[in-house]
């Protein structure tokens, strides 16, 4: 399947713009350097592969983040730049640089650099170098959910076609990202933000998570074969923060766990 593409492209999507706090103006505020990330892994490599993702995606992991120079949550998006110093993913042993896209995003994936990897409980800190200033923001990366309630494809399971599914997380978490793929790795479903709009209730809300629905749609055809990848996702707090405004800032993290999924005849 060729998954790596949309889920990239996902990934792209979902740093390009800032976290709402309901506060309009920032001023001075520790600064006004912002930044929002993501950092998303894998949680099994060889068991994503096994249900038929692209090697490319089940071989690491993808980090992105989004920079400004911000006079108000209002103006973020006049204040992008793409010129940091350095933007990198550091574990305290390996550091690996984020390129510039342009528009203030900066992104890097382990198909380009094979030496981003997310290991679940190390520690990862977003570095920005500019004008000669280190800002930094870091934390754990929490482990995937342990899904549970979707039907057992080996054990020949299978699920209603058109027919909602719900999914325990196992745990909780600040947030989620789900997405599933067909036979032919079409994306039928996927809660992925389509507007910053979007993206500003998707990364602000306060609510926490501990299941997950995916609509029937997801599922269109009977007798067909699905991929499901369920990832929770977690927010640093304002205390991991160093330089940056910690006010328009996040820095989420999580890891993708998969698991495929066989319609009803």
């Amino acid at each position: 399947m060729r998954v790596s593409r949309c889920v990239l492209a996902l990934l792209v999507i979902l740093s390009t713009a800032c976290l709402s706090t309901g506060c309009s103006r920032i001023d001075d505020y520790f600064s006004r350097v912002a930044a929002e990330a993501l950092f998303l892994g894998v949680d099994d490599p060889t068991a994503a592969a096994a249900v038929g993702l692209n090697p490319d995606l089940a071989a690491g992991a993808t980090a992105t983040a989004f920079l400004a120079r911000a006079t108000s949550i209002d103006s973020i998006s006049a204040n992008l730049f793409s010129d940091a110093d350095s933007v990198s993913i550091a574990d305290g042993i390996t550091s690996v640089d984020l390129d510039s896209l342009g528009n203030g995003l900066y992104s890097v994936d382990s198909i380009a650099n094979t030496e981003l990897v997310y290991v679940i409980g190390r520690s990862y800190a977003l570095e920005v170098y500019e004008d000669g200033r280190l800002y930094s923001a870091e934390m754990l990366a929490p482990p995937p959910p342990n899904l549970s309630g979707i039907p057992d494809a080996a054990a020949g399971q299978n699920h209603p076609a058109n027919s909602e599914l719900a999914i325990s997380l196992g745990q909780q978490f600040d947030n989620y990202l789900a997405i599933v793929f067909d036979e032919s790795g079409n994306v039928t479903y996927s809660n992925q933000p389509e507007t910053a709009s979007d993206y500003l209730n998707w990364i602000g809300g306060s609510d926490a998570f501990t299941s997950v629905t995916i609509p029937g749609s997801a599922f269109p055809s009977a007798a067909a074969g699905y991929i499901v990848g369920v990832a929770g996702i977690r927010r640093a707090g304002d205390s991991a923060f160093e330089n940056f405004n910690p006010l328009v800032s996040n820095l989420a993290m999580g890891s993708l766990a998969v698991s495929p999924l066989i319609t009803a005849p």
